[in-house]
């Protein structure tokens, strides 16, 4: 029989790490249970994942110090391996460390970051998901997205983690964030069927008045004159205070405007929040960190404007709410990947 590739090896002590049975591990790689037996076992009792060469030199850390550098970034993945060897007070090099996480099938990455959510959040989350479950992609096709960003030349800490393949969003390796830094631009922006619409930079702290002028003098027009004439549409903003104000609702009565009740920290289901993940994702390659607000300004406009020649792009966001809410279903309110 042909040698275990390295790979699988690393898969299949990931998973009996993360306390799946040897028979399932063997029905998910399509190994016979002796082979995923012997690899298991080598690993517990030398702490290999391959065999030996002949002559090689002796391993700079016994079975039992291996299984120590591993827990410990079991217990707090977001450890450096400079700060595991510092915590165990280990004389193997920081190298080695690495070598031993590698070993055990874990790789280091930039976290992905999730806001917190409270047990009140997961259940309004799950909620809404629930209601809207059912919804098709021509439901949502009613729906107009809109959300404010700000952007600035300073970006959030990333933290990095030490995670097996495939599990960038799992609990234990997601870095939770709070809100953003400091503002440097503020700018609002609207989704519909037809693609990216308006743009909007908002001046310093948007108020009620502010959030009213652009209603009446950015989002109505633009929707009226473009994708719904018929004012058949759906409008969606998050409940941040200033949306949903005594003001800006009587406004959006008065208007007939249809809104969309919204989840709290629903961020992962907000299409427009990938429209600014890519616009930030471009920014940060470049050096921009001297940027005054005006060109922060002209390069989020110069990135909008750019997606918006990308038809498809939003006709994907559009799809991937229905799986969206089955996500958010499936993970009893949890954030999603999304």
């Amino acid at each position: 029989m042909s040698r275990v590739p390295m790979d699988e090896r690393q898969l299949i002590i990931n998973l009996c790490l993360r306390e799946y049975s040897q028979r399932a591990i063997a029905d998910m790689t399509g190994r016979p249970l002796s082979t995923v037996n012997r690899i298991i076992q080598k690993y517990r009792d030398e702490g290999l994942l391959e065999d030996a060469p002949h002559n090689r030199r002796p391993r700079a850390t016994t079975v039992d110090e291996d299984h120590q550098i591993v827990a410990a970034v079991a217990v707090n993945p977001f450890q450096s391996a400079r700060e595991v060897r510092e915590a165990l007070a280990s004389e193997a090099s920081v190298q080695t460390e690495r070598r031993r996480f590698s070993e055990a099938g874990l790789a280091s990455r930039m976290a992905a970051q999730k806001p917190l959510l409270t047990e009140s959040n997961k259940r309004d989350r799950l909620r809404f998901a629930r209601e809207h479950e059912s919804w098709t992609r021509e439901d949502w096709a009613k729906v107009v997205f809109s959300d404010e960003s700000t952007f600035t030349t300073r970006w959030d800490q990333r933290l990095r983690v030490w995670r097996p393949v495939c599990c960038r969003f799992e609990e234990q390796f997601v870095q939770k964030v709070a809100s953003s830094g400091r503002n440097a631009v503020n700018v609002w922006g609207a989704v519909s069927p037809n693609g990216l619409g308006p743009l909007f930079r908002i001046e310093g702290s948007m108020a009620s008045d502010d959030y009213c002028t652009i209603i009446d003098h950015v989002m109505l027009p633009y929707v009226l004159d473009g994708p719904f004439p018929d004012g058949d549409f759906v409008f969606q903003h998050d409940q941040s205070p200033v949306h949903t104000s005594r003001q800006v609702r009587s406004l959006l009565e008065e208007r007939c405007v249809t809104t969309l009740p919204w989840p709290p920290k629903g961020a992962d289901l907000n299409i427009v929040e990938h429209v600014w993940g890519r616009i930030k994702s471009t920014m940060a390659r470049r050096p921009l960190h001297r940027a005054t607000s005006d060109e922060l300004w002209e390069e989020v406009s110069r990135e909008w404007v750019r997606l918006r020649g990308e038809p498809d792009f939003v006709t994907a966001l559009y799809g991937s709410l229905p799986d969206r809410m089955r996500a958010v279903v499936a993970g009893n309110g949890e954030m999603t990947r999304y």
